[in-house]
């Protein structure tokens, strides 16, 4: 017993004895991922545009193997893809590429608001999160329509927080910002959307999972998840609406609910 103690002392005494160096928040590639992202973003860069380690190694002032990273980086993020012969480009998200995320967030939000509306919530904290994204998003009402997009993803967000999964929180983060790039390069406008109704079905979501109303948490958010794919429909046709339908991920997402 004593030899035994004397190991976990030497050992415990060596790791008080070792030294660490600082380590920095943020690498060079992710700083220049989020100097490109911003690009992107604000519409310096368009889709389809090539990305070239050479030409953003000699702007940036360093070298190919941060941008390689940092182009990683985009790519694990939806925001650029490699495409034969082309290299890595900025990405040209289409609507398949918005159900099968909008699909994602259908799937992982009813698990997380279920989940939420069984715990007993006690974190008067997190809650108040929650209903001051709300409150932010009454505040914004005939304000800038890309702001109310903005306030409604963190209000999302904070909601399937509560949920307390933390790696379906994570995905879900993922999603908002495909959903930021979809907006942008899609033209979704949401001018003529109806904010005060989208305010009222996430009160009644929150109430539902302070209450512990499962059954109607999903209900509601799934609600929420068609009206927001309906938005991305607007620029189509009737026909072409109707083509939209014979996929499967739309059926999937609409339950054969007659929309069209």
């Amino acid at each position: 017993w004593l030899c035994r103690w004397r190991n976990y002392s030497d050992f415990w005494c060596g790791c008080n004895a070792m030294t660490f160096q600082a380590v920095e928040s943020q690498s060079t590639a992710e700083l220049l991922a989020e100097q490109i992202r911003d690009a992107i973003l604000v519409g310096k860069l368009h889709p389809g545009d090539r990305l070239i380690e050479q030409e953003l190694s000699e702007s940036f002032k360093t070298s190919r193997g941060p941008i390689r990273e940092a182009i990683r980086i985009l790519a694990t993020e939806g925001l650029v893809e490699h495409r034969k012969n082309r290299g890595a480009i900025v990405s040209a998200p289409n609507f398949d590429d918005v159900l099968e995320v909008y699909a994602m967030r259908m799937s992982m939000g009813s698990i997380a608001v279920t989940h939420a509306s069984q715990l007993s919530l006690e974190s008067e904290l997190d809650l108040r999160k929650v209903t001051k994204k709300l409150e932010a998003m009454r505040t914004a009402i005939g304000g800038n329509a890309n702001r109310m997009i903005s306030l409604d993803l963190d209000f999302q967000s904070a909601l399937i927080a509560l949920g307390a999964l933390p790696r379906i929180t994570e995905m879900f983060e993922q999603t908002a910002v495909d959903i930021g790039v979809f907006v942008r390069f899609l033209g979704i406008k949401y001018d003529d959307s109806d904010h005060k109704a989208l305010i009222s079905r996430h009160e009644k979501l929150l109430m539902a999972v302070k209450e512990g109303n499962s059954s109607q948490a999903i209900e509601i958010w799934n609600g929420h998840i068609q009206t927001s794919v309906r938005e991305f429909m607007k620029p189509f046709s009737e026909v072409e609406i109707n083509e939209l339908f014979e996929r499967p991920l739309m059926n999937n997402l609409f339950e054969m609910e007659t929309v069209r």
